[in-house]
């Protein structure tokens, strides 16, 4: 497990990405361990997943779709896709990093990556937040929720051009290579959930 100082240090450095500060990078470990300890961050952003989850229930019961499986098993369902993606796209990455060679930052990559998506999970809980305590409606909160996502992809976009010291066109790729592979984890996840008119 990654210590105190080494989290606190790795999201020092993911906001200070999001404001383009030049010493961003200097507040990550890059050693083959720490590696290993990004993956840590799972962690810390499960308990926003599990937020998410449970506000995307309610807004599916409030829309004109009805989920036959379980509070439980839904959960299951999109919990699993989440853990399937923190494996895939880390894996997917390395032959991703080899056809565009840009292997020599692969793993500082991920660790950046890995950190800054407790972050991320953290900027795009207010809207279900507020979406769960009555304080927004769907329709707001999924505005909110598109706006916090677009902004995601722009982060993701700096972070792809600050650690592999690319080109923006191929950080721009990087992130498009990120949401294929999330939409078809999300199209697997939504075939064991039996949907239907309600």
């Amino acid at each position: 497990m990654p210590t105190s100082r080494e989290i606190i240090n790795a999201f020092i450095g993911a906001w200070k990405i999001a404001r383009r500060d030049p010493s961003a990078l200097s507040h990550f470990d890059f050693s083959a361990d720490a590696f290993w300890r990004s993956f840590a961050a799972f962690i810390f952003a499960m308990p926003f997943y599990l937020v998410f989850i449970s506000a995307e229930w309610r807004m599916i019961g409030e829309a004109d779709v009805v989920v036959t499986n379980s509070l439980l098993g839904y959960t299951v369902i999109e919990f699993l896709s989440y853990v399937s993606f923190w494996v895939l796209y880390p894996l997917s990455m390395i032959f991703v990093c080899r056809a565009i060679d840009l292997t020599q930052n692969y793993a500082p990559y991920i660790i950046v990556y890995n950190w800054s998506s407790v972050l991320v999970a953290v900027l795009l809980a207010p809207p279900y937040v507020l979406y769960s305590f009555g304080a927004a409606s769907i329709e707001t909160a999924a505005f909110l929720i598109l706006l916090v996502f677009v902004t995601a992809l722009l982060y993701r976009w700096q972070i792809a051009v600050a650690v592999f010291r690319t080109t923006p066109a191929i950080a721009a790729g990087i992130v498009a290579f990120e949401l294929v592979l999330g939409f078809a984890i999300n199209l697997v996840a939504s075939s064991f959930l039996a949907i239907g008119p309600q």
